[in-house]
């Protein structure tokens, strides 16, 4: 279905000359040029023109390969709900996560799903979330758990909990005495005036909560120091357990971080902290039955556990 088309149609795109194509595809360019011109002629347009002694895509050109890899999308949604039906007791459930979420994922969720689905083959993939959403977006995934502030129209989300961006500190540090109690805060309260001179642990640039603390910091203008830098949250995370500086981060579980009870979160009484932890998966994809499944567990595990989660104040 198409594929001669669009291979065809690529190599032309990508060799820049018809002969180039020829030798990549493995035929005759005469056999090539017929090929062309009949699906031009079909078409009723050029899908190609010379410029510089090269053959570019039109813009009509363009638009034949955006819709047939569109129906590429189609048919392996096609393929998978066929495949769905005739084996109920195979598949395959490809998850993606940050690394922060991973003890959760595969102490809660994971033994759960595979108690009920012994024979789907599931993956755990572990990156950040701007590439967790571009892998979902490109099929490379079925579900991702991501924190998300701006939504997109490609992809249906599941809301699992909402919560803050917060700054972890060890108990002893001086913000975790000067932070004051509110009740429009679930934490202790600091104002972003009282960062000013702090040490803190941060993340690369790639991560969003490190884009947050530049906002925060940078945007504000706040003067303070690195102490260190971590590849990983819960690195950070760990860190900060061990008083070696002030880290914000995600309000994620820390009974999964080793010192959680040396680490006290602080609100931030700012705009923009708040956010939702959701589950994605692309708009008009077809979910087996064990995919919707694995969504329930996740959403429920995770809202049971927080509701359990003991946050030392």
């Amino acid at each position: 279905m198409l594929n001669r088309e669009y291979e065809y149609v690529s190599a032309i795109a990508r060799e820049g000359t018809l002969s180039g194509a020829a030798v990549q595809l493995g035929v005759s360019q005469p056999a090539l040029t017929r090929f062309l011109q009949k699906e031009e002629g079909e078409l009723g347009t050029a899908l190609f023109q010379r410029i510089d002694n090269r053959m570019v895509l039109t813009y009509a050109g363009e638009c034949y390969l955006e819709h047939i890899k569109q129906i590429f999308v189609i048919q392996a949604h096609m393929r998978a709900a066929l495949d769905d039906i005739a084996r109920m007791d195979r598949g395959r459930l490809r998850v993606g996560i940050t690394g922060i979420r991973r003890p959760f994922t595969i102490f809660s969720v994971i033994p759960q799903f595979k108690r009920k689905y012994p024979n789907i083959d599931l993956t755990l993939n572990e990156f950040a979330s701007d590439r967790l959403e571009e892998m979902l977006e490109g099929l490379e995934l079925d579900c991702v758990a991501v924190n998300v502030t701006k939504k997109r129209d490609c992809f249906e989300y599941l809301p699992i909990a909402r919560e803050e961006y917060v700054l972890a500190v060890h108990k002893d540090h001086p913000l975790a005495q000067a932070a004051e109690r509110s009740e429009r805060f679930k934490y202790p309260v600091v104002r972003p005036g009282q960062l000013e001179g702090n040490s803190f642990i941060m993340l690369g640039k790639a991560h969003r909560i490190r884009q947050f603390a530049d906002s925060v910091l940078e945007g504000g203008r706040i003067g303070y120091s690195t102490s260190m830098q971590s590849l990983t949250l819960d690195g950070a995370l760990e860190a900060v357990a061990n008083n070696l500086g002030c880290a914000f981060t995600p309000e994620v579980l820390l009974s999964y971080i080793r010192g959680s009870r040396n680490i006290r979160y602080l609100s931030l009484d700012m705009p923009g902290t708040e956010y939702d932890f959701s589950l994605l998966y692309r708009k008009g994809a077809y979910l087996p039955p064990s995919t919707e499944d694995f969504l329930t567990m996740f959403r429920d595990a995770f809202r049971n556990q927080s509701g359990n989660e003991v946050y030392y104040g």
